[in-house]
């Protein structure tokens, strides 16, 4: 099975507290304010540019029959009384009017339309639409007793613009709450962010601690028992690899004699048992290197340097291969390296190679060691940016509920005490805590077929 490059990249709504805190003050603040201003434009805005534009209608109307009945002497003076005291122009239609801006004023034209027609009784016959002479004025068309008297009056006489209005606080209201969610969102996700990363530190071992100085009182409290957390923790890690310090050096004292008293009595001794015993020093040997490791834990990250990872590992598969073929000469289990197509002959990547070559080791020794006697994998491709290391096996898996559960300390599927079969319970551990140190993915899967495929992102 190869493994393909993956090119594209998915969209994906963050899952932190600043986000979703952040959109959902905003988009309550936002709908709130729409439903206010909703309700002020219907409940306040409208009636009010209803009434004004009733008004301003009752004036044209009123206008209009009196100056039809007034004698045509007296129509200029009534005339310049209606411009003087009201500023409304009216004049004899002579010339069709143009188009108005059916955007400008959208609303109270219609109010004012609706008004006159109320008035006039008719539906139709009412023309709004821009004199040439007078293109800043408002002007309509009215129909009354067989002619049509033009009026026209200033835009400044409208006063009110509701559409302005409500755009207006519709987009100050939008920036306040933005603002607003955005700042309250920062202050409960800053502090919080600040102790995820402290708490991640601590995770992979290292000493961390958060400011007690700024933040509500909650905040600080929790600021400060996260300290004390850390203080216990880095006490009982320091504790634990003195402990386990000091029962390697006191072990490795009578392990010494052992090992020096079967080289004193080679002769007196069994061969067959002499080896037994021999192997048994080994292996203990072994196993407080492992502890000794996991216990001492990884207090800086290694020096990156940049490495091809095409030939690292190829060399590394080699390498493995054959210690596995010396120490079992009757095993017909090969090791496979395979870069994907879309990989050059060489990839250089920096990383820290003892770190890397420890976990890859292991894992490689941990496919092999249950791999039933079955060829094993190595593939190496990319996710992403990342180069994705895959390491394949036709072992007999590993069950759902055990993934992990495998990577703790002394956790074995196979309950034998032998390191060629059941292991030391460390390897995996082990590789848990370096890929942690290094900011590494490492995860477990079921392969398609029967076995365990093993997936190591080197995701930092």
């Amino acid at each position: 099975m190869r493994i393909q490059a993956s090119s594209s990249k998915q969209m994906k709504i963050p899952n932190t507290i600043f986000f979703k805190t952040a959109s959902t003050l905003v988009i309550t603040l936002l709908l709130l304010s729409i439903i206010i201003l909703a309700s002020t434009a219907y409940f306040v805005l409208v009636p009010v540019g209803k009434r004004s534009a009733d008004d301003l209608a009752a004036l044209l109307v009123l206008s209009a029959q009196t100056w039809t009945e007034l004698p045509p002497e007296t129509r200029p003076d009534f005339e310049k009384e209606l411009i003087t005291a009201h500023g409304i122009k009216l004049l004899e239609a002579e010339q069709p009017l143009e188009a108005a801006d059916q955007m400008q004023f959208f609303i109270y034209r219609n109010l004012l339309q609706q008004a006159l027609e109320r008035r006039l009784g008719e539906t139709s016959g009412i023309i709004m639409g821009v004199d040439a002479q007078y293109p800043e004025w408002i002007w309509l068309d009215i129909p009354i007793r067989e002619q049509t008297l033009r009026f026209g009056f200033s835009k400044h006489r409208i006063g009110a613009r509701p559409p302005v209005v409500f755009l207006a606080v519709l987009i100050a209201i939008a920036v306040l709450a933005v603002s607003a969610a955005l700042i309250i969102a920062l202050r409960l996700a800053r502090p919080l962010a600040l102790l995820s990363a402290a708490t991640t530190a601590v995770g992979r071992g290292e000493k961390k601690s958060v400011s007690e100085d700024n933040g509500p009182d909650e905040i600080i409290t929790l600021a400060r028992n996260f300290n004390q957390m850390s203080r216990e923790v880095s006490e009982l890690l320091e504790n634990r690899t003195t402990l386990l310090a000091g029962i390697s050096h006191d072990l490795r004292t009578p392990l010494t004699r052992i090992r020096l008293a079967l080289e004193i009595n080679t002769d007196a001794i069994n061969a067959t048992l002499r080896s037994n015993f021999e192997s048994d020093v080994e292996d203990m040997e072994q196993l407080l290197e492992q502890a000794l490791l996991l216990a001492q834990g990884v207090d800086k990250k290694e020096q990156l340097q940049e490495r091809d990872l095409v030939k690292l590992l190829s060399t590394l598969v080699a390498q493995i291969e054959a210690e596995w073929q010396v120490q079992h000469p009757d095993s017909e289990c090969q090791i496979e390296f395979q870069a994907d197509d879309a990989l050059n002959a060489s990839w250089l990547w920096p990383l820290p190679e003892q770190s890397l070559l420890r976990v890859l080791h292991n894992l490689i020794e941990n496919s092999v060691r249950y791999g039933d006697n079955n060829p094993i994998t190595i593939q190496l491709a990319k996710q992403g940016d990342y180069p994705l290391i895959t390491i394949l096996d036709r072992g007999p898996g590993i069950p759902k509920e055990e993934r992990e559960a495998v990577f703790r300390p002394f956790y074995r599927l196979e309950e034998s005490r032998n390191l060629m079969t059941g292991g030391s319970g460390l390897g995996l551990a082990i590789v848990r805590q370096l890929c942690q140190a290094q900011g590494w993915e490492i995860t477990l899967h079921p392969r398609i077929g029967g076995g365990t495929e093993v997936r190591l992102l080197l995701s930092s």
